[in-house]
């Protein structure tokens, strides 16, 4: 088998226009903005400038030399991996094939087309937005999907990813192009085009059962032979000609694996995993590499005393899902590089994730993302890429979709982390709810079933049994067709953040599963300069909203932070703030769910990252950074969560909140605060709470020890400390209550004796708004040895972040609460890899302390 990949230089044009330099893979923006044709769409109001080249139709081309000899083999194909969107692909002008959707690879047949020598291949791109409305004004009837402040038309139409339509995080720039690899391949004997694999674990050892899509130029008996751990099996299969899929079981021992776990749980072995076919004399014709890891994943829905269960279960343990949603990296294909999936998904782990949801509305992503899940042992909660939509049922698209659904599950199976498929983001939702007025609503539930019911479940169940295919998020299950229903099935939570509820509202709620929950915050000022004028740096000038898309979502930040904080004076501690107001709102959230457990079992907030600098509801900036949320993330997903429910005057809290009328923003006083402890370990768990009180100057008011013996997997309360409890004459804005665990294997910091993660955290509580805190003026000492800083405080202060700049990587924890007399060493993880005297160099230069009673 011959392969050449045609990546690299290319020309470009816009129809009628001049060709310029381009590159492939890449985009028709990316090639733009490299060529200095456009300005930067990220910058100020740039992409409104920019709307035209989404509107227009662009041509790639170049030429590439071909031998006789590759021209002689049976099958000579040009393989592209990633056609951005709606495409015609030509050799010398001959056309020799087309593509409709992003989400699919083609293989043309190009041995007719192809000549001895220099050959011109074009692909020629269709606008997106053009093609959309062309096709929805063809529809019988309209199909509605949500619209945002900046997008374009028709995105229901065109299989490609709908945020390039614009979002309420994103911008509009619907890009086209050749966005990943394009190649020839040629060959005249058997190739593996794919491999899947389901494992079985029933039996004494694992039933590796694997199977190979097999394109055969010719018929004929070949042999077969898979080689995994150590294993090697040979059969002898007869195939047909074309493509075909065969089949077959690898007995692997046990005891020559070890299980893949999710971070948290164990370690992730991978094993490489090769299929090769041979011909009688064994002579290899073809092998498809790739790695698995040997493990069970299942999605355990079972009816039980408070409705039916949703977790996941992985190798027979119970998981509770930690984690959050993704969205594409970048915007512009050229930014989407390896780099920043690394520090992503690193990021996620060093958080204590365990999952990642990709979110329904970008695109499948690279294999390095996956990859890199199956690497640090993140589980995926995979959704197909449909939101907040509803679409045509046509048979054109039925049959693209169908096409998609197979490509792609084909594409991704293997990998150990990819845990279950999911039909659509919001789309039930959609036809339930948010579409049922209009004329032709029966007639989009019929679009539906038939989209989703008869086409994506069922090709996706085929493809690939093992795992479970879930009908949409939220959604209550399988022919349920209720998706915001909380005893059962996985629900989105917006009420805090659309609605405007109280943080306190999360308190309220009994979830079996969140999948989708959130709150905005601004990005650092580091990351703003990179797209604004500092003199736009005020939260309603006109660029600062433009770079938020959510309507009102300034004007929301800006009402809550005045209800939990007193309201700054400079804008570095407004973003500052805003940051704090996210993490306390996603704690409040967190950490009642995660009380929870066992009825609710798992906390996916949204979102995880940034495709650009924007206000917006992502823990980790476009440019890497982390915010407050993403060290609080942390805190909240610690093996061992220590955590304070509040009690309020007139609400015992959950209990009987609903009941008090969930909409009064005025929960009263906090009357007391019970400590939780929360495990996710696989074993019983035994140590020592120590629990105080203490004024902001350092007064010890109270203090105890709270044993702690509890099972694998339990959630209990231990401790409460109301206000009545404090001494005559302390004030209940003047004392924080801390709680710290001690298993016996830590250090005074709370983090293993061997310098690892710590399994919990302390955890601290109050008994009024941070506004209502009489917080002392303080001053913090730091010193910086090496990658180490230290903090103390001589009185209380709360929430000291230690700022290091733009350096790539994080603090071991960040945004944390001093008491008086109090003294912290942090770790700063330089992700960029620096030894340890460059990173003090970079700390002692760019390094800022600040904590909050600094900003008023």
């Amino acid at each position: 088998m011959q392969t050449r990949s045609l990546g690299g230089e290319w020309q470009f044009r816009r129809e009628g226009g001049d060709w310029r330099t381009g590159s492939v893979p890449g985009g028709v923006y990316t090639d733009l903005s490299n060529a200095d044709a456009i300005p930067d769409p990220l910058v100020e109001d740039n992409e409104l400038d920019v709307q035209w080249v989404g509107e227009s139709d662009w041509t790639y081309r170049r030429t590439v030399e071909v031998g006789e000899r590759l021209l002689d083999h049976d099958r000579v194909l040009l393989q592209c991996d990633g056609l951005d969107t709606v495409a015609t692909v030509s050799v010398n002008r001959q056309e020799v094939g087309g593509s409709v959707n992003m989400h699919v690879g083609n293989e043309f047949d190009v041995s007719d087309a192809l000549e001895p020598g220099e050959n011109e291949i074009t692909v020629a791109f269709r606008s997106p937005v053009e093609y959309g409305q062309e096709r929805a004004a063809e529809y019988p009837y309209e199909v509605p999907c949500i619209r945002y402040p900046v997008d374009q038309p028709g995105r229901p139409f065109v299989r490609k990813a709908q945020c390039h339509y614009g979002w309420d995080w994103g911008p509009c720039l619907p890009t086209m192009g050749i966005y990943r690899d394009v190649s020839i391949v040629a060959y005249s004997e058997p190739r593996v085009r794919y491999t899947k694999t389901e494992q079985d674990h029933a039996g004494e050892g694992i039933d590796l059962t694997v199977r190979a899509g097999v394109d055969a130029p010719s018929a004929g008996t070949y042999e077969l032979r898979v080689d995994v751990a150590d294993t090697v099996v040979t059969d002898s299969i007869d195939l047909d000609e074309g493509e075909q899929e065969v089949e077959l079981t690898v007995p692997v021992d046990e005891e020559s694996v070890e299980l893949w776990w999710p971070n948290g749980y164990g370690d992730q072995p991978l094993y490489d995993l090769d299929v090769t076919v041979s011909d009688g004399d064994g002579r290899e014709h073809h092998t498809h590499s790739d790695r698995v890891g040997f493990r069970e994943v299942d999605l355990v829905v079972e009816p039980d005393d408070v409705g039916t269960s949703f977790y996941f279960e992985v190798n027979g343990e119970p998981v509770y899902a930690k984690g959050a949603n993704t969205i594409p990296t970048a915007p512009l294909y050229g930014e989407v590089t390896d780099e920043r999936y690394e520090h992503l998904i690193r990021s996620a782990a060093d958080a204590n994730m365990n999952m990642l949801r990709v979110w329904g509305g970008g695109y499948y992503e690279e294999e390095a993302f996956y990859d890199l899940c199956d690497e640090y042992g993140l589980l995926v909660w995979q959704d197909f890429m449909f939101s907040c939509s509803l679409h045509p049922a046509n048979d054109d698209f039925l049959d693209t979709v169908e096409a998609e659904v197979r490509y792609q599950v084909r594409r991704l199976a293997n990998h150990p982390a990819i845990a279950l498929w999911c039909a659509n983001n919001e789309n039930e939702e959609a036809a339930q709810n948010w579409f049922v007025e209009h004329d032709h609503h029966e007639d989009h539930l019929d679009d539906y079933a038939a989209l989703y019911e008869e086409t994506v479940g069922p090709a996706c169940r085929e493809e690939d049994p093992s795992r479970t295919y879930w009908p949409g998020s939220p959604s209550s299950g399988p022919d349920e067709l209720e998706p915001y229903v909380f005893e059962k099935g996985d629900i989105h939570y917006w009420d805090v953040w659309h609605q405007g509820q109280p943080f306190e509202d999360y308190l309220t709620t009994e979830p079996r599963f969140v999948s989708e929950f959130g709150y905005q915050s601004f990005p650092s000022t580091d990351s703003l300069e990179t797209v604004l004028d500092e003199s736009d740096f005020n939260p309603t000038s006109p660029m600062m909203e433009h770079h938020q898309r959510n309507p009102g979502g300034n004007t929301t930040i800006l009402r809550r932070m005045a209800d939990y904080f007193r309201f700054p004076f400079d804008f570095d501690d407004f973003v500052y703030l805003s940051q704090l107001l996210q993490a306390e709102a996603m704690s409040t959230a967190i950490e009642h769910w995660r009380r929870r457990k066992p009825t609710t079992m798992g906390a996916l907030y949204w979102q995880l990252n940034d495709l650009w600098p924007v206000a917006s509801w992502s823990s980790v900036e476009y440019d890497g950074k982390w915010k407050a949320q993403q060290y609080a993330a942390r805190r909240q997903f610690a093996p061992v969560l220590l955590s304070f429910h509040p009690s309020f005057e007139g609400r015992d809290g959950v209990d009987n909140a609903q009941a008090e009328d969930p909409e009064n923003e005025d929960w009263g006083d906090v009357t007391a605060q019970t400590l939780w402890v929360t495990s996710d370990e696989t074993e019983p768990l035994s140590g020592e709470v120590s629990l105080e009180v203490a004024t902001f100057d350092g007064e010890l008011v109270h203090e105890e020890t709270v044993a702690v013996d509890i099972d694998a997997h339990e959630s209990t309360e231990l401790a409460t400390v109301g206000r009545e409890d404090l001494p005559e004459g302390v004030d209940p804005p003047e004392v924080m209550v801390r709680a710290a665990f001690d298993d016996g294997a830590t250090d005074a910091d709370g983090g293993d004796s061997d310098g690892d993660t710590p399994d919990s955290y302390p955890a601290t509580a109050f008994f009024a708004d941070y506004k209502r805190l009489d917080l002392p003026e303080t001053e913090l000492s730091v010193e910086i040895d090496g990658a180490d800083v230290t903090v103390a405080a001589e009185r209380a202060a709360l929430f000291v972040e230690l700022d290091p700049g733009a350096m790539a990587g994080a603090f071991s924890d960040n945004y944390v609460h001093l008491a008086a007399g109090e003294e912290r060493t942090l770790t700063f993880d330089a992700y960029e890899g620096r030894r340890d005297a460059l990173v003090e160099a970079r700390l002692d230069d760019d390094l800022s302390v600040r904590h909050l009673r600094e900003t008023y």
